[in-house]
């Protein structure tokens, strides 16, 4: 779907956009805006007016200074409860007439039981209106206050709501609670409270100037409201109602009664007396808000002109600058952000844009595909928006935090991981590349942060540079403390341009940016499974994974067919040493060759690394089905890999490590046992299906799979001849155009040959020979009848079924070709290696017939297809 031109168009706006909204979130025009936080701090820059206007604003503090000097003025509010005598009237009643009723039945009950005359004539007078002063009157006084004191609670004191004297109470109950005493009580209470009573006059004191507002209440209605400012005139403080009260019962009393009497009286009407004039702050505070509402906001004007200068630079920036500054951007805000939207766009395209062409002309190894684009841009896309969010996430901490200096908290953001896991997925060309789009990204993200791009660049770069040969998952925290080194120096060098190096924040921002460094190893080997799975790539740490011999693949590899497994092991180190010396990677080189031939573990008895000694399946069947048989192996193993989902990689190398190379063997020993009357035999049927390697990888894996093969079956395994062997090895490879779709260059197998006689080298090094090895007695070989050495081994497998075969079958007498060297499956002979060694290349087909020249001419061909390669020159130092 990503190679269809519509849908690539489609992304990559997607991508641009997104780096745009991202960018754009939090960038300012430098020169035409200031941020928030940046009042109380140096201007940097003169910012000067963009446009004529006009700068209204309200002078919030003389407004409110106005608004309490108004609400200040406003008088408070009181109110009269008139009702408040009627109440402490109602009170009065009830208990006097509560104490009568109760003392009354009590008196009937007495003289019933005691003068019984007496109450049959008070019946009689009663009977037409109940009287219960008639009945207390021959009630002795004492046995009065006797009975009140037993009725006192439940009958007066409830309803009186106050504690009167032992002394007052037993004057009223000598009297009985009599009707005369209740009214001169109530006389006296409404005399009183016909007076402004308040608790304390000193709320009143402070407001003698601007007077108050009263208002009369009775109950819960409003009668009027006044407005009175002779305070001192009109109402009595609490303390001077006693006199009052002594006042208004010697008016009443006018000297009727007893002395006791007054006195109660004037201690009961004290008790109930009550202010009637309390202070309203509800209604209060609602007037004087309703006030300062009123009051309209004090306006300050000032006009700018088109370059005049709004903040000087140098200048300390006020919190009323800042507002000036926004005031100026607000009109034509539209237009201004379209203008910072497009030039970020513009600026975008063109640093991708150049560095993409940049690349793809000028690094060899830059060439991107649709998958490792679309990871580069996901990879881009969320780690900006993880700095942005980081960064927005450290202002806001900073504001509420009140820190000092929240910008240094950015060098906590693990910038470097993300150059480093693209390194880690793909090649140094593409994680630079990437590295400089992304550093620039960072710091327009960052507000313009020169430093900050400095930051990011140089960590990553030090971060690519240090996963390039992982070897462990301990290798990329190590890589962390490194990018982590690499930040603090970065850091040490940005504080020394500001001369800022003796401050306390100083340690703080170094300590964050090493902390970036380690976090930034942490990162990485957390998500790198998550992108491993999205997108398919197979790393160096999953290789090492695979890398493990415990893999039920190669276990059973081992158990099935061990020469096998031990010629993947050969395999495997020729590979990586190769790859090593081209520049190729040389994990994916060796994990690779260790996995290309598990497809011999289905029938590991059809190769002769896996056979005993005298037991070759293929002496019982046709040369064409041997082929197919052994063809079999890189189908097998394909499916095999995909049933344990080895990776994409990986599965390159089972089916392009033998391209499409000849079977030699089976396809000369088909030539000779051929029938002059049937059609030839097709030399397509006696070749790998491919493809042919892709990549240097599986070139190296194709070389090296044909040389350690043919290396077995070298007799004298002396340096020279390894050496020649190599030659002629990846020769033939090169002639048989199976390194036609690969980049290795003939400077890469050069070296590549001289990496193979290296490890060639050390592997069949020299040994010496033992006393009892010198006094054995030469043997004669099987194969040529000539003596060998002691300390030469038998002929191996291979050899012998070789021989016992060409024994065995009843064809004519001339010789089978040996087999190829470049196939692993049937073994060199002793007599082919050293028929190689005498004559370069001499090819099987030059024993037919005559009778064939047609099949003799085709045959002639079959390694060197294409006559041009044939005068290639010697590869390797001669």
């Amino acid at each position: 779907m990503l190679r269809h031109p519509s849908v690539q168009f489609l992304a990559f706006a997607a991508f641009i956009a997104a780096l745009v909204a991202i960018v754009s979130a939090g960038f300012e025009v430098r020169g035409m805006s200031i941020r928030e936080d940046s009042i109380g701090e140096v201007a940097r820059t003169d910012i000067k007016a963009t446009r004529d206007f006009e700068f209204v604003e309200s002078d919030e503090a003389a407004t409110e200074s106005a608004r309490i000097k108004v609400s200040n003025s406003v008088p408070p509010v009181f109110d009269w409860q008139e009702g408040l005598a009627a109440q402490m009237r109602e009170r009065t009643n009830t208990a006097f007439s509560s104490m009568r009723q109760a003392l009354a039945a009590r008196a009937r009950a007495y003289l019933e039981a005691n003068q019984p005359a007496l109450y049959e004539r008070l019946a009689q007078e009663t009977a037409t209106h109940d009287s219960p002063q008639s009945w207390l009157e021959p009630i002795a006084s004492t046995r009065l206050i006797n009975w009140s004191h037993e009725l006192r609670d439940e009958f007066f004191d409830i309803h009186i709501n106050a504690e009167l004297s032992e002394a007052t109470f037993e004057v009223f109950a000598a009297e009985g609670f009599s009707e005369r005493a209740q009214g001169v009580v109530e006389n006296v209470i409404g005399r009183v409270l016909s007076n402004m009573i308040v608790r304390d006059m000193s709320t009143l004191d402070r407001h003698q100037g601007q007077g108050i507002y009263l208002r009369r209440l009775r109950g819960e209605k409003l009668l009027i409201v006044y407005y009175i400012t002779d305070i001192r005139e009109k109402f009595v403080p609490l303390a001077r109602a006693e006199t009052l009260v002594q006042k208004s019962a010697d008016e009443v009393l006018a000297n009727n009664r007893s002395r006791e009497f007054r006195r109660a009286l004037i201690a009961t009407v004290s008790l109930l007396v009550r202010p009637n004039i309390t202070y309203n702050e509800a209604k209060t505070v609602e007037k004087r808000e309703a006030a300062r509402h009123a009051v309209k906001d004090v306006v300050v004007r000032e006009s700018f002109r088109k370059g005049q200068v709004v903040i000087e630079s140098g200048g300390i920036i006020t919190e009323r600058q800042y507002r000036i500054v926004q005031e100026m951007l607000q009109e034509g805000a539209f237009f201004n952000r379209a203008q910072v939207v497009s030039g970020i766009t513009l600026l975008v395209l063109l640093l991708v844009g150049a560095l993409f062409v940049f690349g793809r002309r000028n690094l060899r190894h830059f060439r991107p595909s649709a998958k490792d684009i679309v990871f580069t841009s996901t990879t881009m896309v969320l780690m900006l928006f993880l700095i942005w969010l980081g960064g927005a996430l450290f202002d806001t901490l900073g504001e509420q935090l009140e820190w000092s200096n929240a910008q240094a908290w950015y060098f906590l953001i693990p910038v470097a991981s993300a150059g480093m896991l693209i390194r880690l997925v793909l090649n140094n060309e593409h994680a630079v590349v990437f590295t400089i789009i992304f550093s620039a990204l960072v710091g327009m993200i960052t507000d313009s942060s020169l430093y900050m791009m400095f930051f990011t660049l140089v960590g990553t770069l030090v971060g690519i540079g240090a996963v390039q040969q992982v070897k462990h998952r301990m290798a990329l925290m190590w890589s962390g403390l490194w990018v982590g080194a690499a930040n603090v120096a970065v850091v040490l060098a940005l504080i020394l341009l500001e001369g800022e190096l003796f401050q306390l924040d100083t340690l703080h921002t170094m300590l964050f940016a090493f902390a970036s460094g380690v976090f930034s190893g942490f990162f990485v080997l957390a998500v790198l499974p998550l992108f491993e799975t999205v997108f398919g790539y197979t790393t160096d740490i999953k290789l090492l994974e695979l890398a493990n011999l415990n893999h039920p693949l190669l276990r059973e590899l081992i158990m099935r067919a061990p020469g096998s497994y031990h010629h993947s092991m050969m395999v495997g180190s020729l590979s990586e040493a190769a790859a090593e010396a081209v520049g190729a990677n040389p994990l994916l080189c060796r994990v690779g060759s260790y996995y290309h031939d598990i497809g011999k573990a289905k029938n590991p008895q059809y190769f002769a690394e896996n056979q005993r000694l005298g037991e070759n399946p293929h002496d019982k069947l046709k040369p064409n089905m041997s082929a197919l048989i052994i063809k079999a192996h890189v189908k097998d193993g394909l499916e095999m890999a995909r049933q344990h989902r080895l990776p994409l990689e990986l599965q390159d190398f089972i089916a392009q490590h033998h391209g499409t190379s000849l079977i030699s063997y089976f396809y000369h020993r088909a030539k000779s046992m051929e029938d002059p009357d049937i059609s030839t035999v097709d030399e397509k049927d006696y070749r790998y299906p491919g493809p042919k390697p892709q990549s240097r990888e599986t070139a190296i894996c194709l070389l090296a799979d044909g040389t350690e093969a043919a290396s077995r079956a070298l007799p004298d395994p002396t340096p020279a001849r390894l050496k020649g062997l190599v030659q002629r090895m990846i020769n033939k490879a090169f002639t048989d155009g199976q390194l036609d779709e690969c980049d290795l260059t003939l400077k890469d197998l050069n070296s590549i040959a001289e990496a193979f006689n290296r490890t060639l080298k050390g592997i069949y090094h020299h040994r010496p020979e033992y006393p009892e090895q010198k006094k054995r007695t030469p043997r004669q070989t099987p194969a040529t009848g000539t003596a060998q050495p002691a300390s030469q081994p038998p002929p191996r497998g291979r050899q012998a079924d070789a021989a016992k075969t060409n024994e065995s079958k009843k064809t004519p007498t001339r010789e089978v070709p040996a087999a190829d060297s470049s196939s692993d499956v049937w073994e060199i002979t002793k007599e082919r290696v050293e028929s190689m060694q005498r004559d370069a290349d001499v090819d099987g087909n030059n024993d037919s017939g005559d009778s064939r020249a047609t099949s003799k001419s085709k045959g002639a061909d079959t390694d060197d297809s294409q006559k041009g390669r044939e005068s290639l020159p010697r590869l390797g130092p001669g």
